[in-house]
Parts: structure tokens; C-alpha cells; sequence
């Protein structure tokens, strides 16, 4: 009697951030323009990201998240991300953020709420005048304690991974 041997389960990542096309074009953009002067500086593990798409205007275009993961993208108050339309023009450069991001139903001038933790407290993030707000660590602290049930988890490392991108 032979005994099959199962392989190591798949590491899941939430579908959000696997498509390869979104990956190749955020590594060109990456490379070729937003970071283009800093290559020189960047080590091989500064080279990563995680991206997630979402439409958060409900305008039937997903805008795309970028989470870089290394030293040079982060310090003790958390990491830079970023947000770009469909285009891959930025709309917002976060400083200071700390994954997970929440993205709550409710829209504030058309576009979803974001919610962070900064010192151990959220923030919401409210789009105004075409960008979020880059630094949440200056916001006041958000009016509960915690996201809604119905909020959209991005970047959270246990629960919804999303997959890590060499550029």
C-alpha cells in the first residue's frame, strides 16, 4: 500500500493582492518613476510591496493601495504607503502608517472612510479636497474605539495576507 504525501498547504492571500499584471505595473512605476532616485540606496530586502485594489469612490475603477515593508519605507511610527487612481498617479502619500487599514462603508465627500491605529488609538481618515490626510499620527482620535463590522480589512499580516512583490 503506497501513502500519498500531501504537499504544504498554499500560503492564501486575499485575491485583492495577487492579480500579476497590477504587480508588473506597480514594479515599472516603482522602478522606472516614483522611486527611480532612491534605487541607489535601496538593499534587496528594501526592494518589497504588497498592494491591494479597491474602488473607494464606487466609480467601477479600483484605486490601488501600496504598502512598502523594509526600514527605509519605515521607523517606530509606522510605514509609507501609498494610494493611486486607476492610472497610477498618486493621490495620497501616507507617512507614519501602521497596517492593518480599514476601509469602512460609509463615503465622506464620495469616497470611503479609512480608519488606522496610531498610538494605540484609531484615526479616520477622511478624503478632502482629492487626498486623504498623509500623516495620521496629527489627527485627532476618531470618535469609537473600533471599525465597524462591515469595514474592509487591508494589509492585516494573521487574518487577510497580502502577497509580498520584489521590485
Amino acid at each position: 500500500m503506497q501513502t500519498e504525501v500531501n504537499a504544504a498547504p498554499q500560503e492564501q492571500f486575499v485575491p485583492q493582492s495577487t492579480d500579476e499584471q497590477t504587480a508588473n505595473n506597480l514594479i515599472n512605476f516603482l522602478t522606472n518613476d516614483y522611486l527611480k532616485d532612491d534605487l541607489q540606496f535601496l538593499q534587496a530586502n528594501d526592494r518589497k510591496f504588497q498592494f491591494y485594489k479597491i474602488d473607494l469612490n464606487n466609480d467601477g475603477n479600483d484605486e490601488i493601495f501600496v504598502r512598502f515593508l523594509s526600514s527605509y519605507f519605515c521607523g517606530t511610527g509606522g510605514c509609507t504607503f501609498l494610494l493611486l487612481d486607476k492610472y497610477g498617479e498618486v493621490i495620497t502619500k501616507f507617512t507614519v502608517t501602521r497596517a492593518p487599514i480599514f476601509v469602512e462603508p460609509t463615503k465622506e465627500n464620495g469616497w470611503a472612510l479609512l480608519l488606522v491605529k496610531d498610538s494605540g488609538v484609531f484615526k479616520e481618515l477622511k478624503f478632502n479636497e482629492g487626498t486623504y490626510p498623509s500623516n495620521p499620527s496629527v489627527l485627532p482620535k476618531a470618535p469609537y474605539d473600533a471599525p465597524s463590522g462591515h469595514a474592509q480589512v487591508m494589509f492585516d499580516d494573521e487574518l487577510f495576507k497580502s502577497k509580498t512583490f520584489d521590485f
